[in-house]
């Protein structure tokens, strides 16, 4: 399972423009705007793993050894998962994509603090809805995320916002209804990451990459010290033994 490796900034509102020329003159190219639909599952505290588990095996497809992994790490601690589809609107856009993230790796001198690290798998499958059903995830919650990207030297920078879906009410179905959303909040995240093999020394030139990533941008943007339990997704509830 690899690793994804990331600095965390905040960007104003106001300064939303220029943090868009920056990163454009700082990767060469010009943005690339995604809308996704995000939506999160909670799993039934009282089933272990994926039930279905050995229908999936049966079939032997692409995706098998990772529903395989997923089922293993599910035995052990309960996840909220999510599902990302990407550019929803667009009715030729691929179908959403399931992503498991695991609680980020505790502090280490082997890294900065500023730098956030966690196991990370993906699962594209169009079963992924039954799959989640059969399992007795539900769902918790779903928003629209709109972000902007760039790429350079195996480095994504995003600037994300998130757009909450009030419950019971219809996504929207074109890109001017998102007017009628508000923003989580009035600011942007800024992230620049990277996905790596979960080895010593790919990981080790991921913080020297990072790390002059922040040099390079002092006084552009202030890459923070995360509190790492704003990305736990440890479903907590006490399990039962089942």
């Amino acid at each position: 399972m690899p690793h994804e490796i990331f600095l965390t900034a905040v960007v104003n509102e106001n300064d939303f423009d220029a943090a868009v020329k920056v990163l454009g003159g700082i990767t060469a190219m010009r943005e690339q705007q995604h809308i996704s639909r995000v939506c999160y599952y909670i799993h039934d505290v009282g089933v272990r793993g994926l039930p279905s588990i050995k229908e999936i095996q049966k079939e032997k497809g692409p995706t098998s050894a990772s529903w395989q992994e997923l089922h293993q790490i599910l035995l052990k601690q309960s996840y909220i998962l999510h599902t990302r589809h990407r550019d929803f609107l667009d009715p030729t856009s691929p179908g959403p994509v399931l992503r498991f993230c695991d609680q980020p790796d505790p502090e280490s001198n082997r890294y900065p603090r500023f730098i956030t690290q966690r196991k990370i798998l993906e699962i594209n499958d169009p079963r992924t809805g039954k799959i989640l059903a059969d399992s007795k995830f539900t769902l918790k919650s779903e928003m629209v995320e709109e972000s902007y990207h760039w790429w350079l030297n195996d480095l994504e920078y995003a600037l994300t916002r998130i757009l909450p879906v009030p419950p019971g009410s219809p996504l929207p179905q074109q890109v001017s209804d998102l007017n009628d959303l508000q923003p989580l909040s009035s600011f942007w995240m800024l992230y620049v990451r990277t996905w790596v093999e979960s080895n010593p020394e790919r990981m080790q030139q991921a913080y020297v990459r990072l790390n002059q990533v922040k040099n390079d941008f002092t006084g552009l943007f202030e890459f923070k010290t995360m509190d790492r339990r704003a990305h736990d997704t440890r479903n907590m509830e006490p399990r039962g033994s089942a």
